[in-house]
């Protein structure tokens, strides 16, 4: 019998307890699951502070923290149309069965090539509430895992968001 291999694509910019939760639900719908983190190119700007590498890193260590198991974690780099993106997916992931997205346009384009899961965001928690509790100076740690954190102030993280808040204090 043939596995089921789904593809969760987004920016996780960066991962927090929403992510893992979703992706926990997901492993379970299929015998393999991929997580594609878009946009990897880009990096210290207000909505995507760390780079494609740096959010594998913090994917790949929080999913390890929370033991769960996925095929692997790859960045996508984001192609000059949505649908050269989803050539990149197609490229990067190989061919898989189904893909999870919360987004009408991918899902349109991805018709035909591949069965397409919706999903409705749970709670509250977003990557962009994390990143403004950090130029804040707010409780961002409760909202993702210790070694994302961590990764963060690694990376210089929260100075990085700050600075791409306009906040230089």
């Amino acid at each position: 019998m043939e596995k089921t291999t789904g593809v969760l694509w987004g920016r996780f910019n960066p991962p927090h307890k929403g992510h893992i939760a979703l992706i926990g639900r997901l492993v379970k719908r299929v015998d393999i699951l991929v997580v594609a983190i878009g946009n990897s190119k880009t990096k210290n700007t207000k909505r995507d502070p760390f780079s494609g590498a740096e959010r594998v890193r913090m994917m790949r260590s929080y999913l390890r923290e929370r033991n769960i198991r996925v095929k692997r974690v790859v960045a996508v780099a984001d192609g000059d149309t949505w649908a050269s993106s989803i050539d990149n997916l197609f490229e990067k992931c190989g061919r898989f069965d189904i893909l999870f997205t919360d987004h009408v346009e991918i899902a349109r384009l991805v018709r035909g090539r591949a069965k397409v899961v919706g999903f409705r965001r749970l709670g509250e928690i977003s990557s962009t509430s994390v990143r403004d509790s950090i130029a804040k100076g707010g409780d961002w740690e409760s909202m993702t895992g210790t070694s994302v954190a961590s990764l963060i102030k690694g990376y210089d993280g929260i100075r990085r968001i700050k600075r791409a808040y306009g906040i230089t204090r």
